[in-house]
């Protein structure tokens, strides 16, 4: 019989027969000697266990391939870019270092009402480079594209090490100053959010498609125009021009109006006493002399824009008018005279919408 652990057949042995003193014949069954063969595993284990090693494998490489990369300058550009793409602003605030510089009245679009409209969200964000500056991964530059509507922008994000295990990194100031040219005193919103004409002039925004809306008042028509973007070394700006507003519809009528209640006010009611805001003029026929007018026929106002930068127009006379003056004046020897005549009226200067919304008239001379 071979030894133990040599592979070979199955060796039986003859039964033996037993007897016990005086009692029975037991007889035992044959034993069989199992060959080393017989104690190798079936096909079928070997597969389960090739097949359970191979997914280990396999979990193992997966592990290795999709575990996230640690944070570094660039993903953190392309994190800030990815929250602004989903509208979350607060998470992308998070990552600027600037972020809370700045009061509302300074900086009203940072907030999530200017990217709620996902057209405005930036798009397909690329990574073109990364420079360290200082050395040692603590301030870097990185410089990166992406898609603002139809135009395509490329901008470069200063980056620090914060040494926080939560944030390490930081994105200086990733804004872009945009700044609207619209007249003074007119109201604005830039997508939908109400913007003062202090922070008009420039202010930080997160980047995103801006449209500006102007609702117009008696004298300019209101408008709607959208951003225009211009990347320079300073970083990226943009502009919003709505500072050449079209002459409302009916701003003629209303400005006519004005002046003739102007004229009424300053030269007619003040019988005797005019204001020294009246344009027209009686001659002088005395040191003390009393004057009181009639208008005969009011000038007819032209208007065309004005080019203050602010929300006025520019009046000046299409057709002159009249006034008729009365003049009493003492003569040197203490007798009382009056005379009588006509002037014309030729006005011109600017009409502006007052803050209670009536039309304010500004002659010039």
């Amino acid at each position: 019989m071979p030894p133990p652990g040599i592979d070979g057949p199955a060796h039986r042995f003859t039964p033996a027969a037993v007897q016990v003193g005086d009692g029975p014949v037991h007889n035992f069954p044959p034993a069989a000697v199992q060959s080393a063969l017989d104690l190798h595993l079936s096909r079928t284990t070997w597969r389960r266990i090739g097949a359970g090693c191979a997914a280990l494998v396999l979990v193992v490489i997966a592990f290795l391939v999709l575990r996230p990369d640690p944070p570094s300058p660039a993903s953190t550009v392309e994190d800030y870019f990815g929250h602004l793409a989903a509208g979350d602003t607060a998470a992308a605030l998070a990552l600027a270092d600037s972020g809370g510089w700045f009061t509302p009245e300074d900086a009203p679009l940072l907030v999530p009402a200017a990217l709620v409209t996902a057209a405005n969200r930036p798009a397909d964000i690329t990574v073109k480079s990364t420079q360290d500056l200082s050395g040692d991964g603590r301030y870097s530059l990185v410089t990166a594209s992406y898609r603002l509507g139809g135009q395509t922008i490329e901008q470069g994000f200063a980056v620090i090490g914060t040494g926080d295990e939560e944030i390490p990194y930081r994105l200086e100031q990733p804004f872009l100053y945009l700044a609207v040219q619209l007249p003074e005193g007119m109201d604005l919103t830039v997508n939908g959010v109400a913007v003062g004409s202090s922070a008009a002039r420039g202010m930080p925004a997160l980047p995103a498609v801006y449209t500006a809306t102007t609702s117009g008042n008696t004298l300019f028509a209101g408008a709607t125009r959208t951003a225009s973007y211009q990347a320079g070394q300073q970083g990226v700006s943009a502009e919003i021009d709505l500072a050449q507003l079209a002459i409302a519809p009916g701003a003629a009528g209303a400005v006519q109006t004005a002046a003739e209640a102007y004229l009424t006010a300053t030269c007619v009611d003040p019988q005797g006493s005019a204001s020294y805001r009246c344009p027209m003029q009686a001659p002088s026929l005395a040191w003390s002399q009393t004057t009181t007018w009639a208008v005969t026929a009011f000038p007819q106002l032209a208007v065309v824009p004005a080019d203050t930068g602010r929300a006025q127009v520019r009046f000046t006379t299409g057709t002159a008018g009249s006034a008729a003056y009365t003049t009493t004046y003492t003569e040197f020897g203490g007798g009382e005279k009056t005379e009588s005549g006509t002037v014309p009226i030729d006005i011109n200067g600017h009409a502006a919408v007052g803050d209670d919304g009536a039309i304010t008239i500004t002659l010039g001379y």
